[in-house]
């Protein structure tokens, strides 16, 4: 489950994705009423699939906030996840256990939410614990659980503020919006704001903004709207509507003159921010803001990047963006400077891109591109019914719309490059900030009908119904794997080699992830823009990914658009540019990340802990020192010599799934591909070695002086991929530490504070896999966190062994939420994948339920015992040595050495 919460959201969908009014009107057919009560409900029918998505947004954020109390809505959206009156008790059970997915809730300016994805026979049990916590949540609200949660805030705080550039969205925020204007403070608050938040606040803020009357509860999958409106009514029809709640008027605060700030922080690169408060979503001016932002900033065809990063070669990154909110927008413009670079220069370029647009204004071309790729994007995005209920309670919430999504799109269609020259004219032309940051109504309540005493059981769902896989071989050998998904105007394709970082064994390490980046900028006969603007001409997506044993290159396209995307995509993939200039950007933008990760405490322990698993001569091993020196030394023979050694036709599978035909689908492979034949040297060769078990505990300590955390890391080597236990190991780790309510975060975060969140992991290899456990904690708590973390893993092995209880969560969870699991193009290429890295068969996702089943609390503990041994783990630990060191030497953990954050040791 992802933890993360969007501090600063812009409204959510509505004005974020362009679309075209006959795609997405195609894609959310609703129907919405109110209840007596006030409660708005919007429900969107669509059978594919046996789920629903369930939406519950409240029109209450951080802007209503009183003076004294930033950061109040976000630690009472934390609360709302530990138990209400009926079911006082953690949020996340009860869930699980009938095969939820996508849990969350999240707290932004404007408004609060909370979301769920359920099979169908869940759908009762989701509204009885909605309806609860809406109607039902003072009497379950206590100082201990305040106190808690205030901690896990305040941690979350410690985690996005230790990060590099932590700091600089609070900074700007704070600066462009006066004091006494709603968007002043932070989402997430400040501490001494958060100390102060009392018991009878929270019972206050509960009273004044979660009636029903500003609330809004969306419905989208399978579910009827006369279905919706029964339960709905059921459930939610007897909570009080609550008091009137009033709307913030919106208000544009002006500079009266441009304002420039500097700010010293603890980051590898100099970064510039831009900022103009312009107006927010629904005004005449969004989409023309919004197309400024598109051609100004996004993508490496932009404005800002051409001229910043390709041609001025002064920045590593560039790029613009727009948040529309209800009372105001904000647009930025965010520059990461290459070492060396002069951060003055760089802000005349600035001014120059930008008074250049206000002059002439954009292209038909952009125009063009723009709009193309905006509904591409929403074509995407809205394949997801999580992403179509949030679009219907987001309209419904901040614009009593449910369709204003729909008015959003036609505005951005329609938008001329007259209008949006006038108005970025009007509005960029204003006064800006700059901040530099250096190194260093009448309601009526219902009967209560709902026996609130039991929450309801599940209803039956159905079995996990495989669709069909058709298979066809190219004139070249290459095989070509093929799932037909009709209806979606998609298709979505990966041709993936047996690569992965693993190539790098005999090999310069960092020489994939250089060549498959250069691949991004360009083929022989198309330039980096050339190539971006063809994808956009195409709405086509063109891109690479990988792990330690495969390397992808993958296509999104519009199925209307599949054949020139094909051509587009095989011209990516056979025919690299490596220009020299190209190459020379590129070796920039990786020192400059080498440098970044060189301070980013939780890269240092990602990387010192794999490297002290596998070492350097392993396949999947890494080298810590003289990785600057490697970047600097590769050339263009280098970057050809490794792609024709393993981007080849004999090394290749195609995955594809998408709404086209297997004959429609080879033909256009065969036209791209069926040419490319091996070259007539060997490819390369890559051995996974096993990795033996540690004999002792070894403890490495990296030194951040002034950290406010110390990032955690342990684990040892584990099995490989294809051994007989990789099953049961996944299900152990699981109830270990797999999932928010595993052992790791309900001590750790949930009883003790300590952390935003701590968890446990298998790496997932075909080769010998990793074990490991993650956790960044508050300075003071890291030996006190690393004696828990010991404590479980050795208790899990027989003193405190897995409980029926723990399996049946897994169990049920696992099980329930399958049908789910191949509901997109990408989920069914990323399943084929998958069960050919695995050797697995196509139909092992459907014999899951009988694996599940088969296990038992004495196998998984036996699994613990076997594989898990405290005594002999590898400790990683980043933090302030000056005051964790000693408590660190003191557990006894086994041979303990300081290192440095490229690998050498001090001491």
């Amino acid at each position: 489950m992802n933890l993360v919460k969007f501090l600063i959201a812009p409204s959510l969908l509505a004005l974020s994705l362009p679309m075209s009014s006959a795609s997405a009107q195609e894609a959310i057919a609703f129907e919405h009423f109110t209840l007596p009560n006030g409660l708005r409900v919007v429900v969107h029918e669509d059978r594919s699939t046996p789920k629903v998505a369930v939406a519950v947004w409240y029109r209450v954020g951080a802007m209503n906030e009183p003076e004294g109390r930033s950061g109040f809505a976000h630690l009472y959206e934390h609360l709302m996840f530990n138990g209400s009156e009926n079911h006082d008790d953690e949020w996340f059970p009860p869930l699980q256990e009938i095969g939820a997915s996508a849990v969350n809730g999240a707290t932004s300016l404007d408004q609060t939410y909370y979301y769920e994805i359920v099979p169908t026979g869940g759908l009762e049990r989701v509204l009885w614990l909605e309806s609860d916590r809406m109607g039902h949540m003072l009497g379950a609200v206590t100082q201990e659980k305040l106190d808690e949660q205030r901690s896990v805030v305040q941690n979350e705080k410690r985690t996005y503020e230790n990060r590099p550039y932590g700091r600089m969205n609070n900074r700007e925020m704070a600066a462009i919006f006066p004091p006494g204007h709603p968007y002043h403070d932070s989402v997430i608050g400040s501490m001494e704001d958060l100390d102060a938040a009392s018991l009878d606040d929270v019972k206050d803020w509960f009273r004044q903004y979660y009636g029903a009357a500003n609330a809004v509860v969306a419905l989208a999958g399978d579910i009827s709207a006369d279905r919706a409106r029964e339960l709905v009514e059921r459930y939610f029809g007897a909570i009080p509507a609550g008091p009137p709640t009033e709307r913030v008027e919106r208000w544009v605060p002006a500079l009266d003159s441009a304002r420039a700030d500097t700010m010293l922080d603890d980051v590898p690169q100099v970064a510039i921010a831009r900022d103009w408060v312009v107006p927010g979503r629904g005004t005449p001016e969004t989409a023309s803001l919004r197309m400024a932002a598109h051609i100004l900033g996004r993508g490496k065809n932009s404005r800002l990047h051409t001229a910043l990063v390709k041609e001025g070669k002064m920045a590593t990154a560039a790029s613009a963006n727009y948040m529309s909110m209800a009372v105001a927008g904000v647009f930025s413009i965010s520059v990461r400077l290459k070492e060396g670079a002069d951060p003055e220069q760089a802000k005349r370029r600035i001014d120059e891109v930008v008074e250049e647009y206000l002059a002439n204004g954009p292209t038909a071309e952009e125009l063009e591109r723009a709009k193309t790729t905006g509904h591409a994007d929403t074509v995407r995005a809205f394949e997801s019914i999580y992403v179509r209920a949030m679009a219907l309670a987001d309209g419904t919430i901040l614009s009593d719309d449910p369709g204003a999504y729909a008015q959003a799109e036609r505005e951005f269609a329609a938008v001329t490059a007259d209008e949006a020259q006038d108005i970025a004219r009007t509005w960029l032309g204003k006064p800006s900030y700059t901040l530099t940051v250096l190194p260093y109504g009448r309601y009526q309540v219902s009967a209560e009908t709902v026996d609130r005493s039991a929450m309801p059981g599940l209803s039956p769902s159905p079995d996990l119904v495989m669709p069909e896989l058709q298979r066809a071989t190219l004139s070249n050998g290459i095989e070509v794997n093929f799932i037909r998904k009709a209806g979606t105007q998609l298709a979505e394709l990966a041709m993936v080699f047996d690569a992965g970082s693993a190539a790098e064994q005999h090999a310069t390490r960092g020489i994939l992830g250089f060549t498959t980046g250069l691949m991004d900028e360009g083929t022989q006969d198309l330039t980096a823009n050339e190539f971006a603007n063809q994808q956009e001409r195409l709405g086509a997506r063109i891109g690479h990914a990988g792990n330690l044993d495969e390397t992808a290159f993958h296509l999104s396209s519009l199925s209307r658009e599949l054949s020139p995307s094909i051509a587009l995509w095989a011209d990516y993939i056979r025919n690299p540019g490596f220009r020299e200039e190209d190459i020379e950007r590129e070796r920039d933008a990786a020192l400059s990340g080498l440098s970044q990760s060189l301070v980013n405490p939780d890269s240092i322990a990602q990387r010192v802990f794999g490297h002290l698993i596998y070492g350097e001569d392993h396949a999947y091993g890494t080298n810590l020192a003289g990785r600057g020196e490697a970047i600097r030394s590769f050339t263009r023979e280098d970057l050809e010599a490794f792609h024709q050694a393993w981007i080849r036709p004999d090394n290749a599978t195609i995955y594809a799934s998408g709404d086209t035909t297997l004959a429609a689908l080879v033909a256009d492979l065969e036209n791209a591909f069926g040419n490319w034949q091996a070259p007539a040297e060997a490819g390369g060769q890559k051995t996974l070695d096993p990795v033996p078990d540690p004999r002792e505990g070894r403890v490495v300590l990296v030194d951040k002086p002034g950290a406010i955390q110390s990032i955690i890391r342990v684990g040892a080597p584990m099995p490989d991929g294809l051994s007989a236990d990789v099953f049961e190991l996944n299900a152990m780790n699981e109830i270990l530490g797999g999932s928010f309510t595993a052992r790791l975060n309900m001590n750790l975060r949930e009883d003790k504070g300590w952390t935003y969140g701590a968890s446990s992991y298998i790496s997932g290899a075909r080769g010998p896999q990793t074990f490991g456990v993650t956790t960044s904690v508050q300075t003071d708590r890291t030996a006190d966190a690393i004696k828990e973390i010991r404590r479980e893993l050795t208790e899990i092995r027989g003193a405190r062994p897995v409980t029926a209880d723990e399996l049946a969560l897994v169990r049920k969870g696992q099980i329930l939420g399958l049908p789910g699991r191949l509901e997109t193009n990408k989920a069914l290429v990323g399943y084929l994948q998958y069960i050919r890295r695995f050797d697995r068969s196509y139909d092992w996702l459907a014999a899951l339920p009988d694996r599940y089943n088969a296990l038992t609390p004495e196998s998984l503990t036996a699994t613990a015992q076997t594989r898990l041994n405290p005594d002999a783990m590898t400790w990683v630990v980043v933090g302030d040595l000056s005051r964790i060191e000693d408590d660190v030497r003191s557990l006894g953990l086994g041979t303990l050495e300081v290192w440095d954050a490229e690998g050498q040791k001090l001491r």
